[in-house]
């Protein structure tokens, strides 16, 4: 495997670590709030209960793993098919 490309064969690495960082954070935060419940919290004027807000990490941590996994893998995909093609001629 050429070593060229460097930065984004790095960042591949680290788009996926903060994938399961961000969904750890955002699950066990949700845990906290659907078990601890508290105060309501305001979004968009209206008043939220904080147990729905926990439903809502959960939610939001799927969608933020999910879109830093996939930028991960484009860019792997990228760095593959760049890599077959120098290989091929």
């Amino acid at each position: 495997m050429p070593q060229s490309y460097k930065f984004l064969r790095v960042s591949v690495k680290v788009f996926k670590g903060l994938a399961w960082l961000a969904l750890a954070v955002q699950v066990i935060t949700g845990l906290i709030l659907i078990v601890r419940g508290g105060e309501p919290v305001v979004i968009a004027g209206a008043d939220i209960p904080a147990r729905m807000v926990g439903i809502l990490n959960f939610v939001a941590a799927g969608m933020y793993f999910f879109t830093l996994t996939l930028t991960s893998h484009l860019i792997q995909l990228g760095l593959d098919i760049r890599d077959q093609l120098q290989k091929g001629s």
